[in-house]
């Protein structure tokens, strides 16, 4: 009977072990504030210097849908930019925070050909950008 039960709990304890986790929700290293709000009013910011926001339309080019994502596209409409659906025509449009190293990021925001980047640093509660945008064609 102890041999049983030993069995019972090997297998129980191999069975447990080979169960999968749920997938991990993704979502973008920019999703918490204050990083978010302050970085999505600077791509807003950027992009208007660059691109006229009642005459540009954007299309994201993949499916945005974590905070930040979603603050992002409000942002940007509230300018006056018009946001497209997939099927829509217009710029492609995609912006991405990227973790460099420790307290710095890489805001990368892409409309078409443009790509315009730059350095952001959060300390503590405060985040602020670390230099200038740069534009490449």
């Amino acid at each position: 009977m102890r041999a049983t039960r030993i069995i019972i709990l090997a297998l129980a304890s191999s069975l447990t072990a080979c169960a999968s986790a749920p997938p991990a929700k993704r979502g973008s290293v920019a999703d918490a504030d204050p990083l978010r709000r302050a970085m999505v009013a600077d791509i807003v910011s950027g992009l208007s210097e660059v691109y006229e926001p009642t005459a540009t339309v954007l299309v994201p080019s993949r499916l945005m849908s974590g905070a930040f994502d979603t603050a992002l596209l409000a942002a940007l409409r509230a300018r006056g930019f018009t946001v497209g659906d997939a099927h829509a025509t217009g710029d492609r449009f995609d912006s991405r925070v990227e973790l460099l190293e420790g307290n710095m990021y890489c805001v990368t925001a892409r409309v078409d050909k443009t790509t315009l980047s730059r350095l952001w640093v959060l300390d503590g509660a405060n985040a602020y950008p670390g230099g200038a945008w740069t534009r490449l064609e």
